[in-house]
C-alpha cells in the first residue's frame, strides 16, 4: 500500500468487526424471515396480512405496469422497517398493521369473549395454557435473545439474561391461578376495622372477574419482557387480548403470537397487531376495548388516558422517570461510583427507572467538597474509559451488569436514529446553558471508537444542572447523568421531588437512620435502599412497583397486578338460600349437563 492508500483503508480489526457484525445480522435476518409469526399479524387465531395488503392476491389479480417506484410505495405502506442498531443496516420489515386491523383484532377478541369458553374456565386451567406459552419462550430463548439484541441494539448478554427473568416472571403469574380461583366468593369482611357488616343471615361474598377485552401496548426498550408482563396476567385473569408492541423494536414480541399457537390459547382469545402510533390509537379509542395498559412516555399515556376517557374504561400506565441517585458522604465511594454507572447506563439509558440524576452530598458548601470532588474524578475516569460495542449481537463478555457484580463494561448503542437525534437536541440546549459544566461526553463518539452509521451517543454527565432546565426535569431515555449537590437531608429530600415524576430512586448511605429517614419522605413508588448498591433496579414478581404523579396509575406485578386486569364483584345473598346451597345446586346441575353431553357423544 503506498502512505496514502493505507490512511484511507479500513485496518484489519475493523474489517474482521465488520465481517462478524455482517455475520452476526444475517443469521438474525435467517431467523425473522424463516418463521411466519415475524412477518404477519396474528388474529383470530391465524397469521394473516394486513387487510390493505394485496399481497395474497392471486397472481392473475394482480398487473405488473412495471413501475418499480410503486412497489417501493406500496411497501412503505404495508410494512415496517427496522434497523440494526450498531451498524444503521436494514434489519427487517414487519407488518404494518392500520385502524382496519386492529378492528379485526379486536372484533376476534370480543367474539372470543361473548363465546365465553376462554373467561368462564378456571384460572387455573388458564394458567396451565400461558405456563406453555413460557415453555416456548425459553425453548426458543437462545434465537429470540439474538432478535432482541439487534433489534434494541442491547448486548446479547443483556437480553439472555432478561429472558430469562422473563419467562420466570410469567411462571409467576401462572402460579397466581389457584390463587385466583380461591379468591373467589371471598367472604367480605370489616376489613380490621369495627362493624359494617351485614346482618349474619346475609352470605357477603367478593368475585373476580375478568374485564373483557385488553388492549395491550408494550414499549421497545425491553420488548419480550414489558409485553408477556401485560399478556401472562390479562390472559390468566380470563381476558381477550389485543397486543400491540412498539413499533420501534416489536420482533421478539411477535414471537408470542407463535407460543400461542403453540400452547392452544383458543382462536381470538390472544390476537398481535404490529404498526406505528395510529395503530395504537385506534386500539385506545376502540368502544369493545375495556381496558388499555400502556407501558411508553408520559405523552403518549396522557393520550391513552383521553381516548379512554370519553368511554371511560381502565387505563394502566407504567411511564415515564426521573430517578435519582442520592449518595451520601458517608458512603462506599468505589460501589457508589459502580452503582451509579449502572443507575444510568442500564441499556443504554433507555429505561425508565434510569437514574439520570445524581445528587452528591457537600458538607462543606460551595460545590468543592472533597467527597465531591474525588467522586466525580472517578467516575469521569470510569466513564471515560468504556469501550463501545461492535456487535451486540455477538456481545456475550461485556453488559451494563445491572443485574449482576463488576462495573460496566461497555457502551451500547441507543435504539434508532430519531431517539439519538431526540438525545443530541437534549445535549446541545444543555451546552447552551451557560451555567452547566459537561464533565464528560456531550456528543457522538469519534469514529476510532465507534461505527459512525451506528446510532452511538457518548456517556455525558453534567454538572450544576438548575433544577428548572429541562435535563433535571424531563426524561431523556439516553445515557446522560444530570448531578447537583445537597447539604442536608431534607435538602436531598426537596430535589429528588423536584421534578413531576415520581417512578424510582435509590438511597446510598452507610447509616440505617439516613437511609430510614430520607427513603420514607421520598416520592417515588420505588426506593432502593443500599450500602452497596446490590440489587439496583432489580424487579421480583411479586414485589408491586408503579410511579407517583406523572410516572403512572396503577400497580404492576404481585398479586394487585394480576387483579389490575379483573372487576371485583360484590355478590350478596340476602334471603332464600344461602351461598353454600347455592353452589352445592349449581354443582349438581352442571353434573347432570356434563352426564347429557357425555352420552351425546357417545351416541
Amino acid at each position: 500500500r503506498s502512505p496514502s492508500s493505507s490512511i484511507m483503508s479500513k485496518s484489519v480489526e475493523e474489517e474482521e468487526e465488520e465481517s462478524s457484525s455482517s455475520s452476526s445480522l444475517s443469521r438474525v435476518q435467517g431467523y425473522l424471515k424463516d418463521d411466519v409469526c415475524y412477518n404477519k399479524l396474528y388474529i383470530g387465531g391465524k397469521f394473516v396480512d394486513p387487510l390493505d395488503n394485496d399481497s395474497s392476491s392471486s397472481g392473475d389479480d394482480k398487473k405488473d405496469d412495471g413501475d418499480d417506484s410503486k412497489k417501493g410505495e406500496e411497501d412503505k405502506n404495508t410494512t415496517y422497517p427496522t434497523t440494526y442498531p450498531a451498524t444503521g443496516e436494514h434489519l427487517h420489515s414487519f407488518p404494518r398493521g392500520k385502524t382496519s386491523d386492529v378492528q379485526a383484532a379486536v372484533a376476534a377478541a370480543a367474539e372470543a369473549w361473548e363465546e365465553g369458553a376462554w373467561s368462564s374456565a378456571t384460572a387455573e386451567y388458564r394458567a396451565s395454557v400461558v405456563s406453555r406459552m413460557a415453555d416456548a419462550v425459553e425453548s426458543n430463548a437462545e434465537i429470540l435473545a439474538e432478535i432482541e439484541a439487534a433489534d434494541v441494539g442491547k448486548p446479547v448478554r443483556q437480553s439472555s439474561a432478561v429472558l430469562g427473568g422473563c419467562v420466570g416472571e410469567a411462571r409467576y403469574w401462572c402460579s397466581l391461578g389457584r390463587v385466583m380461583d380461591a379468591d373467589q366468593d371471598v367472604p367480605a369482611s370489616d376489613g380490621g376495622g369495627s362493624g359494617g357488616l351485614p346482618p349474619p343471615s346475609f352470605d357477603a361474598v367478593y368475585r373476580r372477574d375478568p374485564v373483557g377485552v385488553t388492549g395491550l401496548i408494550s414499549s421497545w426498550n425491553y420488548p419480550l419482557n414489558v409485553a408477556f408482563r401485560k399478556v401472562a396476567p390479562s390472559l390468566v385473569a380470563g381476558n381477550c387480548v389485543v397486543l400491540k408492541p412498539s413499533e420501534i423494536a416489536p420482533l421478539s414480541c411477535m414471537y408470542l403470537s407463535r407460543a400461542a399457537e403453540i400452547a392452544g390459547v383458543p382462536p381470538g382469545a390472544f390476537n398481535v397487531v404490529t404498526g406505528d402510533g395510529s395503530a395504537g390509537a385506534a386500539l385506545s379509542s376502540h368502544p369493545d376495548v375495556q381496558m388499555i395498559s400502556f407501558t411508553g412516555s408520559t405523552t403518549t399515556g396522557s393520550k391513552i388516558m383521553n381516548a379512554s376517557s370519553s368511554k371511560l374504561s381502565q387505563c394502566m400506565l407504567e411511564l415515564g422517570g426521573k430517578s435519582a441517585m442520592v449518595v451520601f458522604d458517608d458512603a462506599d465511594l468505589d460501589k457508589a461510583v459502580e452503582t451509579t454507572m449502572k443507575g444510568f447506563l442500564t441499556n443504554g439509558g433507555q429505561i425508565c427507572t434510569a437514574h439520570t440524576r445524581l445528587l452528591l452530598q457537600d458538607t462543606a458548601g460551595g460545590g468543592g467538597g472533597e467527597f465531591k470532588t474525588k467522586f466525580l474524578a472517578k467516575l469521569k475516569g470510569h466513564v471515560e474509559a468504556l469501550p463501545y460495542s461492535s456487535d451486540p449481537i455477538t456481545e456475550r463478555e461485556r453488559g451494563d451488569r445491572t443485574w449482576e457484580s463488576g462495573m460496566t463494561d461497555v457502551v451500547q448503542p441507543v435504539v434508532c436514529e430519531s431517539q439519538r437525534i431526540k438525545i443530541l437536541d437534549a445535549l446541545r440546549r444543555a451546552e447552551e446553558c451557560e451555567d452547566i459544566e459537561v464533565l464528560c461526553g456531550g456528543g457522538i463518539p469519534p469514529e476510532s471508537q465507534a461505527n459512525k452509521s451506528g446510532y452511538y451517543v457518548q456517556p455525558t454527565v453534567l454538572l450544576d444542572v438548575p433544577l428548572d432546565h429541562e435535563l433535571w426535569n424531563t426524561e431523556v431515555f439516553g445515557p446522560v447523568l444530570s448531578v447537583r449537590t445537597f447539604a442536608t437531608e431534607s435538602d436531598a429530600v426537596a430535589q429528588v421531588n423536584s421534578t413531576p415524576f415520581g417512578l424510582a430512586s435509590t438511597v446510598f448511605t452507610s447509616s440505617p437512620g439516613i437511609a430510614r429517614r430520607v427513603s420514607a419522605k421520598i416520592r417515588a413508588g420505588t426506593v432502593y435502599v443500599t450500602s452497596t448498591g446490590d440489587g439496583l433496579l432489580a424487579e421480583f414478581p411479586c414485589v408491586r412497583r408503579g410511579g407517583y404523579g406523572r410516572s403512572g396509575i396503577g400497580r404492576e406485578l404481585g398479586l394487585d397486578g394480576l387483579y389490575e386486569y379483573t372487576e371485583l364483584k360484590s355478590v350478596i345473598y340476602t334471603g332464600g338460600f344461602s351461598l353454600k346451597e347455592a353452589t352445592k345446586k349449581e354443582k349438581e346441575e352442571d353434573d347432570i349437563k356434563g352426564t347429557a353431553a357425555k352420552r351425546q357423544r357417545t351416541e
